[in-house]
């Protein structure tokens, strides 16, 4: 690495700090780049001397934070930033209402996304294997829950409905066979749990694999959403650290 590359790689790696600080650093290493040369050193032994250009820029960092915490604490400085804090904090509890509702939309778009794109598995699923009903046993989950009535969720052609799962319907078991077999076992109770059924046939393949495909799409987009609001935030908190260190 030559003198002008470590130089240009130095300021680089020195963006976020004022620019007469770096000019000043660059001053002294173009000094004691002259004075070493002058006494006989080679230019590699002396970036070599120097490190890389990022460690010196962190030195270079460290040495004016030192260099600030040394500067006298004036009552107006103490009065400014006292100010500036707590004009920020207003700003943010005025910001945390839109914020809550900004990340509850966001959450519900993923549940929508969610389900969605699995909607569209089961119907394609469905349609490929010739299975119009799947039956999920939940028994714990629906006791601890209070039912009035039938509670029936519908997403285009699947319907979610609690109900008895895990015994044969009427047209598979006749009424004396299931009268011999409440006689044999009294006490037996049904299984509880979700009862998934979807009214397809084999041509609604393709209507399964757009909905997969919308919800896979509806998802990336949440996905770009929360990476854009993550980016947002950490400008944010920046924003916050520049007022403070400048009031």
């Amino acid at each position: 690495m030559t003198k002008l590359e470590f130089l240009a790689a130095f300021r680089l790696a020195c963006d976020t700090m004022p620019a007469e600080t770096v000019d000043a650093a660059i001053a002294h290493y173009e000094r004691q780049f002259t004075d070493l040369l002058l006494a006989g050193m080679s230019e590699a032994a002396i970036i070599a001397q120097w490190g890389t250009p990022q460690h010196a820029a962190l030195k270079l960092k460290l040495g004016t934070f030192t260099g600030n915490l040394k500067q006298a604490v004036n009552v107006e400085k103490v009065a400014r930033v006292g100010i500036s804090g707590a004009g920020l904090m207003v700003l943010d509890l005025i910001l945390l209402i839109p914020a809550t509702v900004y990340a509850t939309l966001l959450c519900a778009f993923y549940i929508v996304s969610l389900a969605v794109y699995l909607s569209g598995i089961f119907v394609s699923a469905s349609s490929l294997a010739g299975v119009n009903y799947i039956d999920i046993p939940a028994h714990e989950l629906l006791s601890k829950m209070a039912m009035s009535g039938t509670t029936h969720i519908s997403l285009g052609s699947i319907e979610l409905v609690p109900a008895d799962i895990g015994q044969d319907s009427d047209d598979e078991q006749p009424g004396a066979d299931q009268a011999e077999s409440a006689r044999r076992d009294p006490d037996a109770t049904p299984e509880r749990g979700f009862h998934i059924a979807t009214h397809v046939d084999k041509s609604s393949i393709w209507k399964g694999i757009s909905t997969t495909v919308a919800g896979m799409l509806l998802l990336a987009f949440c996905l770009l959403t929360t990476r854009f609001t993550f980016r947002l935030l950490r400008q944010f908190v920046a924003w916050h650290f520049t007022v403070l260190k400048n009031a």
